[in-house]
């Protein structure tokens, strides 16, 4: 356990660095959202694209790990839509417990990762994020145009999704691959350096998000989100690990990702999609806090 809590505090300091330049604010409030654009656009899709450009796809359980990926959220969701009018929310409220007891933080996700189950992984890690993220943007989307606060919403879910550098990122790995043609040593190198900053910056930018005094608000449906998406989505992604008999590591890649806490994205799609933004801030600190406790418990289980 102190070797997992070692491990994990750099992780969680970074975030904790991020928190601090924010409020201390030495840069400028100005200086947060270009970075996160630099990361979302350009550093994560290096990363992704590099990793599946060079992978030995062959070795990789696709179809195990699109059900395990995809299983776990379907079974949260749906749960909580059969007991919304039992549990008496409705709503905009409804629709960030939703996001937040299913998203999941690329940012934290990819070096945790990486950091206790070595560099081979990357392969799976992209392969979560590959079917994760659109599965779970049309989830979020069709909840909040089901349940928001008749907003309507922008643009057409299926542009969106094509349009998304990390999907798109995956894909253009994955062709690379399959084409046998493999990438030119610059253009390795330079996806390679590129992909580097993105760990470290995506935390440093997932910290500076954080809203403590929003954690302060909802707090029932912030603990049944956070109760949610902390404990009970790893732990149906273990149990469908092992219902279909995914290896060892693809399994832990599963379930780690499943035990992340929610992802930033989650608080913008509530702003602009008719959703309960201010609660979706509390829901997203809180988890992030709270993970630094639960992840170590789900990694020791995990590698015992």
């Amino acid at each position: 356990m102190l070797v997992v809590l070692g491990t994990i505090a750099p992780i969680f300091l970074i975030i904790v660095t991020g928190f601090g330049l924010r409020r201390i604010d030495p840069f400028g409030a100005t200086t947060w959202a270009p970075l996160e654009r630099i990361t979302y656009y350009v550093l994560f899709p290096s990363l992704l694209f590099a990793s599946l450009s060079a992978a030995d796809l062959s070795t990789l359980p696709v179809g195990k790990m699109a059900a395990g990926v995809i299983g776990a959220p379907v079974v949260i969701t749906l749960t909580l839509l059969l007991i919304r009018r039992q549990i008496g929310i409705e709503g905009a409220p409804f629709t960030s417990v939703v996001q937040g007891a299913t998203r999941f933080n690329t940012y934290i996700g990819v070096p945790l990762v990486t950091a206790f189950f070595g560099s081979e992984t990357m392969a799976l890690s992209a392969l979560f994020i590959g079917f994760m993220v659109p599965f779970i943007n049309i989830v979020s989307v069709w909840v909040l145009g089901r349940y928001g606060d008749g907003s309507s919403i922008k643009g057409n879910t299926a542009s969106e999704l094509i349009r998304n550098p990390l999907i798109l990122s995956c894909l253009a790995g994955i062709l690379v691959n399959l084409s046998g043609l493999g990438l030119a040593t610059p253009l390795d190198a330079l996806f390679t350096l590129l992909g580097s900053a993105a760990p470290p910056i995506g935390l440093l930018c997932a910290g500076a998000g954080l809203d403590l005094a929003a954690a302060r608000t909802g707090r029932t449906w912030v603990l049944v989100s956070t109760s949610l998406k902390l404990l009970a989505m790893p732990g149906i992604a273990l149990l469908l690990a092992l219902a279909i008999g995914l290896d060892e590591l693809s399994t832990k890649v599963l379930v780690l990702f499943h035990a992340l806490p929610t992802a930033p994205s989650a608080y913008i799609l509530a702003r602009q999609l008719g959703g309960d933004a201010r609660l979706m801030a509390g829901i997203l600190t809180t988890q992030t806090a709270l993970a630094a406790v639960t992840l170590p418990l789900w990694i020791a289980l995990l590698t015992k």
